[in-house]
């Protein structure tokens, strides 16, 4: 990919995130559950939580897809985006969805262990 389709694709998910501020702001604030069947009871099927829960997911599983396959390149997305904070407040809830269906938000984990060693690796070459 060019680096102008590179950057149009990253202003398009920063448009995607954009959008969902509100989910952004309510997934890090008020998202408060311990295990998925607490998830399940407190987000029923049509409520604001599965809302806005579906929406951050599938914006990070979006994401992790573009990135894992390298149609953005990581140094440029985590410059801009940061799934760990998500991730860790989605975590047990998505480990319990696997029981059903076992690949859900895979590429989420997978962008966030991605942005956890880009990191490191980043901390490392400053401190050089």
């Amino acid at each position: 990919m060019n680096k102008k389709d590179e950057a149009d694709t990253l202003l398009k998910l920063y448009d995607i995130y954009d959008r969902h501020r509100e989910s952004m702001i309510w997934f890090l604030q008020k998202l408060d559950v311990e295990s998925y069947d607490e998830y399940q009871q407190k987000y029923h099927q049509t409520s604001e939580g599965l809302f806005h829960f579906t929406a951050i997911c599938g914006f990070f599983e979006l994401s992790g897809v573009l990135v894992n396959t390298r149609l953005i390149d990581q140094n440029i997305y985590f410059d801009v985006f940061n799934p760990n904070p998500y991730w860790q407040k989605a975590r047990l809830i998505v480990e319990g969805m696997r029981k059903e269906r076992p690949h859900i938000y895979e590429n989420f984990e997978v962008l966030n262990n991605k942005r956890r060693l880009w990191t490191k690796r980043r901390r490392n070459k400053i401190k050089r």
